[in-house]
């Protein structure tokens, strides 16, 4: 009998500590404290109606603050974050400055396709010598050939600048050109 009377109370405590914040945590107290009375009630005189009845309100209340955890986090909607790559460049192009370039887009023509066209990758070839883009270029403080990738979650940016490596690697060896681009790009997705 004790044994009964404890693992009811062990279900009761279990809901209350499990489930106090979903959103009902009056109406689980009161059930709560309504379930510890019937425990109270059944110390001196207990029978297998009280026990059942007292399960089956706690197993009640986990299913019912069970499904109203599930529907809320439902609804919660999680920040993707988008990768602009801006290639920037001069009116006087050198060849390693093309192959930056050409290479950028085939890797994201080829690697990224899906997220192009989903618009969560954007690429954009910019002319530092027009007016338009004045705004963009004294952001990213550049004034030749550049290359950047560029996070954006959530209102904040994070910026990688991946000149250097592109002058290093895009004509002569594309291929770790592209395996740093790509982490570059495949790290800023997650």
């Amino acid at each position: 009998m004790l044994k009964k009377t404890a693992i009811i109370l062990f279900v009761v405590l279990i809901t209350a500590f499990i489930f106090p914040g979903c959103g009902n945590s009056g109406q689980s107290e009161k059930t709560v404290n309504d379930s510890i009375s019937q425990v109270n009630a059944t110390d001196s005189i207990f029978d297998e109606d009280s026990t059942k009845s007292a399960m089956t309100t706690a197993e009640n209340n986990i299913e019912k603050n069970t499904d109203t955890l599930v529907s809320k986090t439902k609804n919660v909607k999680i920040a993707k974050p988008k990768v602009k790559v801006y290639y920037f460049h001069g009116a006087n192009r050198c060849v390693s400055c093309v192959a930056i370039e050409e290479v950028t887009k085939k890797t994201i023509n080829t690697y990224y396709k899906k997220e192009l066209s989903e618009g969560i990758i954007e690429f954009k070839t910019i002319d530092i010598e027009e007016s338009k883009n004045k705004v963009i270029s004294e952001k990213y403080q550049v004034f030749g050939s550049s290359l950047f990738v560029t996070k954006i979650l959530n209102g904040s940016e994070t910026k990688t600048d991946l000149t250097g490596d592109g002058f290093k690697y895009a004509k002569n060896k594309e291929e770790k050109f592209i395996e740093i681009l790509r982490k570059t790009i495949t790290d800023y997705l997650k």
